[in-house]
């Protein structure tokens, strides 16, 4: 059989300290790092086939480093992607709320217009019938809640009810009760932090750093202008602190949005978190600032930055013992609230959305992504928008440029929504790839 080497492979050679050098063949279509001799390295690179063993042969035909010459790849990925997504379990009922559209932040990407409205007893009640009715209908073996805002936590008393009444309804229906949330964490108190993870069953928590003090509080202010940082760290450090603090049930996550202006921002985040002890009670990631209802936030230079940025971060990481990843998976096309049939979100209002990105805002409503209200409605949910057609759509090859990208594999073409405006929001390891897959051996042969 004739073979070639796969258009998804990453080769690698570098340099150690002692001047040896290590050759690294890293393949997209399985996510595998492998570590090869000199001779198998320029081999594989130069289409000598015919000269390897047939012991390594057969390892680089399992890990998808060389394949059939006739073999068409992007069908055969697409195939996977397809046995893949026929075998992701729909036992879990996803529902997010947010039951405000009011925050204490005005940070200047943000694409939501904020307002003082709050969901009501009238909302409430719409909610928990319009759950009930999709639990008769299918045999579901988790109620999963996403708590998301506005700012969540300036509704904890709304919040407190809903989460009484779905609790009690999945009790009724036999089946688990989680949740997770995500909060600016301004107002996350250890005593919150214990309520949300033993009475509302919240398995993670995120908030938001987007770098040190002097970078965060330029950009993630409250609305009356007053840097944020101090507030939100003070609490995490508490939180992290205190005895209820459960790393391993409930953790906290870090996130750092990241463009252009703070790109320079995350080191020193990252020594605070080394100077209070913070690396393995927390996990923390970066992302890149995008464009949001499209309010032009972010940009391709922002985000070529924190690729290339992001190097130095993961080694520090490591260096300094944080909990962190540093390769991507192989990816299915990306599975959110868009692609899951049964998910929905709910606003303030009572309006019904399948993107957690579509919400209080003009923008969007206007390209038809409100899909009703729980008032109006609390029979029909099956009610979608455009974005579940995505993945079929990536199936079929008819998103460029996913269907000629060498990162396709990896990361399944990542936000529908962004397919959809046709702005792919591509993963920023596609600046650094090749300094990941290195740092995955140095992390992984750490004496």
């Amino acid at each position: 059989m004739k073979y070639k080497k796969s258009k998804y492979i990453f080769p690698v050679l570098r340099n150690l300290p002692n001047g040896a050098n290590v050759c690294l063949i890293f393949s997209g279509r399985t996510g595998k790092n492998i570590f090869v001799s000199n001779d198998t390295f320029h081999k594989v690179v130069n289409n000598q086939f015919e000269y390897l063993s047939p012991s390594i042969l057969k390892t680089l035909l399992l890990t998808k480093v060389i394949v059939p010459a006739s073999e068409d790849e992007l069908k055969a990925i697409n195939n996977e992607n397809k046995v893949g997504m026929s075998n992701v379990k729909k036992d879990r009922l996803y529902i997010s709320i947010q039951p405000t559209a009011f925050c204490q932040l005005a940070c200047d990407y943000c694409g939501q217009r904020h307002s003082k409205k709050f969901l009501d007893n009238r909302h409430i009640d719409a909610i928990i019938k319009r759950v009930e009715n999709k639990l008769n209908q299918v045999k579901f073996k988790t109620l999963e809640i996403g708590w998301f805002g506005g700012e969540p936590l300036c509704a904890l008393k709304n919040m407190s009810i809903l989460n009484i009444r779905l609790k009690a309804i999945a009790k009724a229906h036999g089946i688990q009760y989680l949740g997770h949330i995500t909060t600016n964490g301004y107002a996350l108190s250890p005593a919150i932090y214990r309520k949300l993870k033993d009475s509302f069953n919240i398995r993670r928590i995120e908030i938001t750093l987007d770098g040190s003090k002097e970078y965060h509080d330029k950009r993630r202010f409250t609305c009356n202008g007053k840097g944020s940082f101090d507030m939100i760290f003070k609490n995490l450090v508490k939180i992290v602190s205190s005895e209820n603090y459960d790393f391993n049930l409930c953790p906290i996550s870090v996130r750092c949005n990241v463009d252009e202006r703070n790109v320079e921002g995350v080191f020193p985040l990252l020594k605070l978190f080394v100077e209070n002890q913070l690396q393995r009670k927390i996990l923390f990631y970066t992302t890149a600032v995008v464009s949001w209802s499209n309010n032009g936030a972010g940009s391709e230079e922002g985000r070529k930055l924190l690729g290339e940025y992001s190097t130095n971060h993961i080694a520090y990481m490591i260096e300094n013992d944080f909990i962190v990843g540093i390769l991507p998976h192989r990816a299915l096309p990306y599975q959110c609230l868009g692609t899951d049939e049964y998910a929905e979100m709910y606003d303030a209002d009572g309006n019904i959305f399948d993107c957690s990105e579509t919400s209080y805002s003009d923008f969007y409503n206007e390209k038809g992504f409100t899909l009703g209200n729980v008032l109006e409605n609390t029979l029909n949910t099956h009610i979608r928008s455009s974005l579940k057609d995505i993945p079929k759509r990536l199936l079929n090859c008819e998103i460029s440029p996913c269907n000629e990208c060498k990162f396709y594999p990896l990361c399944g073409g990542l936000c529908p929504l962004a397919l959809v405006d046709g702005t792919p929001r591509c993963p920023t390891f596609v600046y650094n790839l090749e300094d990941r897959i290195f740092l995955d051996f140095i992390a992984k042969n750490r004496v």
